[in-house]
């Protein structure tokens, strides 16, 4: 250790009740700027273990010759220690059995201890295993001679979420810092506790992304599927659109939908709408029916008017002969639309009422047939009202787009419309999701 870092390490820990008022007074001064510092640098670092990380190495840069910080999120447990000039040892795993008792206990309990460690020998290794999971970094200590360890709680929001372990160099311990270390602790947890709220709303808007936008799409003989999502916040990861296909290759049913709001509520309430249609479909095919039992559930889940208010188009693609029949109703949605082989762009007519509004509300299937290269196109009101400078992109916009794409491929026609939409924002604020499929026939 360079004599400039065993200087930092004086200058906060060093005791302070026999030195003069000055003295004192610089010190409670230099305390109170590393505090602030060191929660500002956990508290920029968005990543968990990167902020515990950084944490371990700003301590033994600027206080203790031994750091480990060990926190638990969910199911998971990370740890991040190491001694003065020696290397990182992290880890995150779940929570098992097999984390140390006396390590346990502290993460249940959020209880401060001071453990004074035997000079040498089996029980030395011992207590030092006691409090620290990692085989190597308990050598490095044992080896370094620290003889006392902090073992401080991370407490936020009324719950113990993880601890702090630290120590110094032989022949130096922590003397009249214990209300220091108290306040170390606290801060620590604040950062570490803002940083694991983000991290635990990304996993859970990421599993609920994945779940929302499939990626694979079924593969289904004599028949071309493709689709487009994306999410026109830049800092809104999640939102209320929400796509599904599914069913036997010979009876698919598929469902596109938009929930009121945006965030993760919605895309929950949207998640519960295709496990509620997904469980219909077993009970009924027809799309009219899927949507009325559908519409019945949730109305009755609702705890007051109008909420989770959601549409959707359902329709049920099956074979015959060359071409492919479809049923399809509509649930207060944007019509659907049916490009023909010969560029003429036909509106599905399918009325009814939107989703969760009205108990017993019944809906009307509409029966199509989808030719070789005929395509039909389902989409959300992200497209239509995706505002550019001056107004919305419209629906005739859209039917401008599809002129002369008839017979083309569906993805050829997605891409059509994405470029058509984006060119029409410009540099407007991007304020609607746009969720497209299309259903194409191919030649028999």
């Amino acid at each position: 250790m360079t004599t400039s870092v065993r200087e930092r390490h004086a200058r906060l820990l060093a005791e302070s009740r026999s030195a003069e008022p000055r003295a004192r007074l610089a010190q409670a001064s230099t305390r109170a700027e590393f505090l602030l510092r060191l929660s500002r640098t956990v508290s920029a670092i968005q990543n968990p273990q990167r902020a515990l990380d950084t944490l371990v190495s700003v301590l033994l840069e600027e206080m203790v010759d031994v750091a480990q910080v060990v926190v638990r999120s969910g199911p998971w447990q990370l740890v991040s220690g190491a001694v003065q000039d020696g290397p990182i040892h992290s880890s995150a795993a779940r929570i098992v059995e097999g984390t140390p008792v006396d390590l346990d206990n502290a993460l249940r309990r959020g209880l401060r201890d001071d453990v004074v460690l035997p000079k040498s020998g089996t029980a030395r290794r011992q207590a030092l295993a006691d409090f620290i999971p990692d085989a190597e970094l308990v050598d490095e200590v044992d080896a370094l001679g620290s003889e006392q360890l902090a073992v401080l709680p991370l407490n936020a929001r009324g719950r113990s979420f993880g601890v702090l372990v630290i120590g110094r160099a032989p022949g130096f311990g922590f003397g009249d810092a214990q209300n220091f270390l108290d306040d170390l602790a606290a801060r620590i947890a604040v950062g570490l506790d803002a940083t694991l709220v983000v991290a635990e709303s990304r996993y859970v808007a990421s599993v609920l992304r994945r779940s929302l936008a499939p990626t694979d799409l079924p593969k289904v003989p004599g028949l071309t599927l493709a689709t487009y999502y994306r999410v026109a916040h830049q800092s809104q990861e999640l939102g209320g659109d929400f796509l599904d296909i599914h069913g036997p290759e010979d009876d698919l049913i598929l469902l596109c939908g938009d929930v009121a709001g945006k965030g993760v509520e919605a895309a929950v309430h949207a998640k519960r709408i295709r496990n509620a249609v997904r469980t219909a479909s077993l009970v009924d095919r027809s799309p009219s029916a899927i949507l009325g039992l559908t519409n019945r559930v949730l109305v009755s889940e609702a705890e007051e008017f109008s909420e989770g208010m959601a549409t959707g188009v359902c329709a049920r693609l099956r074979p015959e002969g060359g071409t492919m029949r479809v049923d399809l109703a509509n649930a207060g949605h944007p019509a659907a639309l049916l490009i023909r082989a010969d560029g003429t762009v036909e509106e599905v007519v399918a009325d009814g009422v939107a989703l969760a509004l009205i108990d017993n509300t019944t809906y009307t299937d509409t029966e199509l047939t989808l030719r070789p290269r005929d395509t039909l196109l389902v989409h959300t009101d992200g497209v239509t009202e995706a505002r550019g400078v001056d107004d919305l992109f419209g629906d005739r916009r859209l039917r401008d787009c599809l002129h002369g794409l008839g017979g083309l491929p569906p993805s050829a026609i997605i891409e059509s419309i994405a470029v058509a939409v984006s060119d029409h924002l410009g540099a407007a604020p991007r304020r609607h999701r746009r969720l497209r499929s299309t259903v194409h026939p191919e030649p028999s």
